[in-house]
């Protein structure tokens, strides 16, 4: 074990060379998967980002165009080279500002789900020490339909260095980095409301399987599809929590019932008023007017109420933590998240995120497992060791210059363990001016580095896959009256449940059928015996089947699977096998 020292701004200085060197050459990078167990997000293409006049064209298309490939790559989606795109412009004589029939031309040839573009809208550089602002316009087209289907505006901010002397370009590229973190973030996080038809109703209304508690809102427009064809356009006018009457709008095939209803995405505006960036995001909920002024009563009341609870030193740097049992591309892991709090300091103050793991390594109990970025959300404690950046601030102080140091070797996790861990933030803290001017010189403001409270998550257990033992993968003339599933018990969890499916990717949970969960099973083999499976699946032509594990003790449990919105089936999930009913016999005559 080596410990080096640094200082804090000269190691943030390395971070943004790191990313300058890193985002040219992206473009011969395969795209990263992602970390948390779930699904891939899709296919897309990024095309070279606009600039709006005035701006740096060279230096701010391209960085901006690359720096959101790495984080959409990052979060989950599969995203082709910028070399491959590149050519299938030239070969259709297209330019990157693409209209709906570009889009459409663009993403069949290169048959990817989703075409990304985007705009640098504005670029400021203000500030001791000097800062750089970046706003971007991101926008995620279907190529199917030829409509927007997701996007972002953010502003993304460098980390200030005080005394730094070097290139503007420098902190240009880190704050479009942090930028297009916030913009696949957002990205990743938002799921677009989807419904099915079930009837018509009269001429000109159709009937919704999904209401409000599925996001559908009263309206609402929606494109309907039929497979990959849009088949006209409905507008919601009478949402239920269930489900929802929409009047069409147009219709070009005639709506069915059985076509797929998905709502049309408003995508953010950014305008620039007097030299200050303005984004206005469609999505949010309109506030009630009766309650505006209360509102703010509120909200300077917390503002008071946070900054004292900063200046006595108590301060909560992040809210809503918790630890997840997830499966990453090394194997058994815990995902870590947090959001900000919102009484912790500005975000520009906020220097570095502490992650804690308990049982600690009884030789250095002080020192984080892992360490995130003022502008991250979330880690992954994998298996392997690592070395930990981090700054060491004795419990209940404050320091003047903070040290960042290197500890090598950190021990990972062990599957089959459980885990609780803390989350801190280390931050700047601007005291404030207590006197008057002496001797006609303004008082100056006390600057020191603090580290905030732990927030502690629930128990997490990274376990290792299921391993699936039967019906075995591809078997023939399953009775589906009586069905035995064996698998593999998994060290650490005491709980099973077995989920079929005709849905190989278990997203559509509509599909989907769960035994009963098994408890604490005897012995190194689980079996769940004699599951009816024909009232759910008679005349299946190929049911997929897939086994569950979870610690009883996890709390909120592993990472739910991409479909199950509401966390109801938290599991460790195997590979899936897959098998064919047994032919069923012709109906009496």
């Amino acid at each position: 074990m080596k410990r080096f020292r640094k200082g804090l701004i000269a190691r943030a200085l390395s971070w943004t060379l790191i990313v300058a060197m890193i985002v040219p050459g992206i473009a011969s990078l395969t795209p990263v998967p992602a970390a948390a167990q779930q699904a891939a997000r899709g296919t897309v293409a990024v095309v070279d980002f606009t600039v709006r006049p005035g701006l740096q064209q060279a230096l701010l298309s391209r960085a901006a165009t690359d720096a959101v490939a790495i984080e959409l790559s990052r979060a989950g989606f599969n995203v082709l080279p910028r070399t491959q795109v590149q050519n299938a412009l030239q070969e259709l004589s297209l330019e990157p500002i693409l209209d709906r029939l570009g889009v459409v031309k663009l993403g069949k040839t290169l048959a990817v789900d989703s075409i990304v573009s985007g705009e640098v809208v504005a670029v400021t550089l203000e500030g001791s020490p000097r800062t750089a602002r970046v706003t971007i316009l991101v926008r995620v087209t279907d190529v199917a339909s030829g409509e927007d289907v997701n996007g972002a505006a953010v502003t993304g901010q460098s980390n200030p260095r005080v005394g730094y002397v070097g290139d503007d370009d420098q902190l240009i590229r880190e704050a479009i980095s942090n930028a297009a973190l916030q913009a696949a973030t957002t990205i990743a996080s938002y799921t677009i409301p989807e419904a099915t038809v079930l009837n018509t109703v009269g001429t000109d209304e159709v009937l919704l399987n999904r209401g409000t508690r599925n996001g559908i809102q009263a309206g609402m427009e929606m494109i309907v599809l039929r497979g990959r064809d849009v088949v006209g356009r409905i507008r919601v006018t009478r949402p239920s929590t269930s489900d929802a009457i929409a009047r069409v709008i147009s219709s070009t095939l005639g709506i069915q019932p059985e076509d797929r209803a998905r709502a049309v995405f408003k995508l953010p505006t950014v305008q620039l008023d007097r030299g200050k960036v303005k984004i206005a995001e469609p999505r949010a909920k309109p506030k009630s007017a009766g309650l505006s002024n209360l509102g703010k009563i509120l909200v300077v009341a917390g503002l008071i109420f946070g900054a004292t609870r900063i200046a006595q030193g108590g301060s909560r740097g992040v809210d809503s933590v918790k630890a997840e049992a997830v499966i990453d591309p090394t194997g058994p892991a815990v995902k870590i998240s947090w959001k900000p709090s919102v009484f912790a300091q500005a975000n520009q103050d906020r220097i570095l995120y502490h992650i804690y793991r308990e049982p600690a390594d009884p030789t250095r109990p002080r020192v984080p497992v892992l360490s995130a970025r003022s502008n991250e959300t979330y880690v992954i404690d994998t298996q392997a060791a690592r070395t930990v950046n981090w700054v060491d601030i004795p419990p209940g102080q404050e320091v003047d210059s903070p040290d960042l140091e290197e500890e090598e070797d950190m021990p990972g996790v062990t599957a089959g363990q459980s885990y609780r861990y803390a989350v801190t933030l280390i931050y700047r803290f601007v005291s404030p001016l207590t006197g008057q001017q002496t001797g006609g010189q303004q008082q100056q403001q006390e600057v020191t580095y603090r580290e905030s409270d732990k927030q502690w998550t629930g128990f997490a257990t990274p376990l290792a896959q299921p391993v699936l033992l039967l019906p075995a993968n591809g078997s023939q003339d399953v009775n589906l009256s009586s069905v035995d599933f064996e698998f593999q018990a998994v060290p650490g969890a005491q709980a099973y449940r077995v989920e079929v499916s005709t849905d190989p990717t278990f997203q559509n949970k509509a599909l989907s059928f769960y035994t009963n969960e098994v408890m604490l099973p005897a012995g190194s083999t689980v079996t769940i015996r004699n599951i009816n499976l024909r009232a759910k699946f008679s005349g299946a032509q190929r049911l997929y089947w897939r086994a569950g594990a979870r610690n009883i003790n996890d709390q909120p449990g592993p990472a739910p699977w991409t479909g199950d919105t509401r966390g109801q089936y938290r599991y460790i999930w195997s590979e899936p096998f897959s098998f064919v009913p047994i032919e069923e016999p012709p109906p009496a005559p």
